[in-house]
């Protein structure tokens, strides 16, 4: 009893690791179906809230489909499009890019397939055993000042929707740009996984399901960056993207990365909610 109480009132960790298990099985082996799917990788999972993009689209069901280092694929493609709801009058898929999520590298989708790949035995126990003991989920003495946001590290909450409110102490916006100089050398955004992305868009809306896409944003040093080294022109997919059927939703205004790659939590709330009231004026009010 005492062990219980103790887990029960206990300050949470910053991140909590029986949560984080729970969420990445129960994303990938939920057979949940949605009205409207953001797909794309982490800046999608930590920059987009379903619930603010929601509240704008009159309460329908939204899920954050991202994942770390995420490609635009065939496999995901197929993926997103199952957990559509089928009957409903409303299908809506929303791809987040990024100019590396582009890349031949982004297009293993390892995060996705270890996900979908571990052990039946350890699916069951990550989403709905281990979290009936959730008292003994490790947490250092320092964390008991997690109100206080004076303990470095990342700062995670996983919400059951998909999104993953984040923020990161010590706030960095430049910590990100050395990784993508990196991750750009020999690994430039690819014309056959454009192709490959317009051809889906078409056979999406053919069947009648509503495509949107934007570029992720980040800070104007990771956008300089990142059209300098990844090849990606943003003109020439807006156009291609609206050829093949699909909408391209500008972002216009600027928000608060805490890494130079990924929005925090606030910042993450006012896009969606930006994205969920462009959506409902495409849709509602022409």
């Amino acid at each position: 009893m005492f062990v219980f109480l103790i887990g029960k009132f206990r300050p949470k960790p910053i991140s909590s690791v029986v949560q984080k298990e729970k969420f990445w099985s129960d994303k990938v082996h939920s057979g949940k179906r949605y009205d409207l799917i953001f797909e794309g990788d982490s800046r999608v999972y930590r920059g987009i809230d379903p619930k603010s993009v929601s509240k704008e689209l009159n309460g329908i069901e939204v899920l954050n489909f991202g994942y770390s280092s995420g490609g635009h694929n065939d496999v995901m493609f197929n993926e997103v499009e199952s957990r559509l709801k089928g009957k409903s009058n409303l299908k809506i898929i929303v791809l987040g890019l990024t100019p590396y999520s582009l890349t031949p590298k982004a297009q293993t989708n390892k995060h996705y397939l270890q996900e979908k790949n571990r052990d039946l035995k350890d699916i069951y126990n990550r989403r709905f055993v281990n979290p009936l003991f959730s008292f003994f989920d490790p947490i250092k003495p320092t964390d008991i000042i997690y109100y206080n946001d004076t303990v470095p590290g990342y700062y995670e909450r996983f919400k059951k929707d998909g999104w993953v409110e984040s923020k990161k102490i010590p706030f960095n916006p430049k910590a990100a740009l050395p990784v993508y100089v990196k991750d750009f050398k020999e690994n430039k955004v690819s014309d056959e996984i454009l192709k490959n992305l317009y051809k889906q868009i078409k056979t999406w809306t053919g069947k009648g399901i509503k495509v949107y896409a934007f570029r992720v944003p980040t800070t104007n040093e990771m956008e300089a960056l990142e059209n300098e080294l990844s090849g990606y022109l943003e003109n020439e997919i807006k156009e291609d993207v609206e050829n093949s059927g699909g909408k391209w939703i500008n972002i216009e205004d600027s928000y608060i990365s805490y890494d130079g790659s990924h929005l925090e939590k606030e910042s993450a709330k006012e896009f969606s909610s930006y994205l969920g009231k462009y959506i409902y004026k495409d849709i509602y009010e022409k």
